[in-house]
């Protein structure tokens, strides 16, 4: 492919047109600010990389705002660009392309969705960093090259940058997508940072960034799976019985680890789940998903105590950090088989999780004004939160990683006794991951799921069609 060709591959333009200001909607959570630490030609490169997208006549006006952006929120969103009104992955019929093309549009309609997304204003689909793409003007020329391409293009798109449509074939992907590729010496947290920050990089997450996440309802068969396997495997509890008056703690309630709640409740045990941020804890109680909430842990505890008496099933959601939790647990002598964590520690330091001894609030207003002193709370919570998990295994009480980085970031804080060999993390950790321990021996590795696949009418007899066909191809 010569220059020629790859310069008709990038053909797209954004209109010459100043999109009005927008509102935020109120009650919708925001991401708190990254930071801003660039140096005076990074900030410039950062607002280059902005600029890129928009006709040259509107950058006096827009250069000024990004820049407040980049310095208030450590990110240039392009919020004016944003669509006015709700984002929703509408019926694949209503988006304009081939069938292929509308299909992605409504994936990616659904990542952004208020009712969706941990941070929709800020295309941040789950996971406290996990984006659909950086900006919001990289999301309209992306819908635009979606909606002219044909069967014979593919769109590569690199960490939210459409790079332009390229020649393929009817059998070639319709997208190419990559996120977050940094190499060698670069390959950090802290370079990543300011990567993003320049509109180098973008982190993806699994589905965030590959436009294909499926939220908590899609979570809570596998978690379901996982715990009542847990039980099994470690507790010898029978095939034909549940989690009858088994206790499990475990902290969430965000995008994927609000599936905890519903999940322990259908195997039939007694869940308490530690969030900080009261607006999850409140979504996840409006669903049905949370049976009670507290921030008191005497209340709690008689709570645990009555529905283990009664043999029945209950998720309670405990206002509050999970390591005063486990603490309390501890100190009061609470026999608790179960226990796992689902706090985005791949984002550990960005408000993936707030450390103890600070409301989510004051968490978020630190990361801003102070974030060396965030840091160094995080590390010393961790320190705490590993050693009461060591304290509970030893009396009995069985953990497990659920692959969020918990472990890693407990090592990083300079507990290199989690590590198996004291030393590095070559070898692995002292407990198990959910994958290699309980849900790879028996779904993964016998090459059940994971699966997903999209209702694109969003009729629910065609779900229910799509369910029977996919329950045709697997022999129990």
């Amino acid at each position: 492919m010569n220059n020629k060709a790859i310069a008709k591959a990038m053909t797209v333009k954004l209109p010459a047109e100043l999109p009005a200001k927008k509102e935020f909607v109120e009650g919708i959570r925001r991401a708190p600010s990254r930071g801003f630490n660039l140096t005076k030609n990074e900030a410039v490169i950062a607002l280059k990389n902005a600029l890129r997208y928009i006709p040259l006549e509107l950058h006096e006006t827009l250069a000024p705002e990004f820049l407040d952006e980049l310095r208030t929120m450590g990110r240039i969103y392009g919020y004016r660009f944003r669509p006015e009104g709700r984002i929703w992955g509408k019926p694949v019929n209503e988006y304009r392309g081939i069938l292929a093309a509308r299909a992605l549009q409504v994936n990616i309609d659904n990542n952004l969705d208020f009712d969706v997304a941990l941070y929709p204003y800020e295309l941040v689909t789950y996971g406290e960093t996990g984006q659909v793409c950086q900006n919001w003007m990289q999301y309209l020329l992306i819908k635009q090259y979606l909606e002219i391409m044909t069967e014979e293009q593919t769109l590569v798109v690199s960490s939210g940058h459409p790079v332009g449509l390229f020649p393929s074939g009817p059998m070639a992907p319709r997208v190419i997508s990559t996120n977050g590729l940094i190499v060698g010496e670069w390959d950090n947290s802290e370079h990543f940072k300011k990567l993003a920050a320049m509109g180098v990089s973008n982190y993806g997450q699994m589905t965030a960034g590959g436009w294909m996440y499926i939220g908590p309802q899609g979570i809570v068969h596998g978690t379901f799976i996982t715990l009542l396997n847990a039980g099994r495997k470690y507790l010898g509890i029978p095939e034909d019985k549940d989690l009858k008056g088994i206790f499990f703690i475990s902290s969430g309630l965000g995008g994927m680890s609000g599936a905890q709640a519903k999940a322990v409740e259908i195997a039939g045990g007694i869940g308490v789940i530690a969030e900080v941020d009261y607006s999850r804890i409140k979504t996840r109680h409006e669903q049905g998903w949370v049976g009670k909430v507290s921030d008191n842990l005497d209340q709690i505890a008689g709570w645990m105590h009555e529905y283990k008496q009664a043999g029945k099933a209950i998720s309670i959601a405990y206002h509050g950090n999970i390591v005063d939790l486990l603490e309390y647990i501890d100190k009061n002598n609470i026999e608790v088989e179960l226990i796992s964590d689902q706090t985005s520690c791949h984002a550990v330091y960005e408000g993936g999780y707030t450390p103890a001894g600070v409301t989510f609030e004051e968490g978020r207003k630190l990361i801003k004004s102070d974030p060396d002193k965030f840091c160094k709370l995080v590390d010393q919570s961790l320190q705490r939160h590993y050693r009461v998990i060591k304290r509970l295994t030893g009396k009995g009480s069985y953990f497990w990683d659920y692959g969020n980085s918990f472990m890693a970031s407990i090592f990083n804080a300079g507990v290199t006794e989690i590590a198996q060999n004291g030393v590095d993390t070559s070898e692995g950790f002292i407990w198990p991951s959910y994958v290699e321990d309980i849900i790879g021996p028996i779904c993964f590795d016998k090459g059940f799921g994971p699966f997903r696949w999209v209702c694109l009418s969003r009729k629910n007899e065609d779900l229910r069609k799509t369910d029977q066909a996919a329950m045709a191809c697997i022999d129990p």
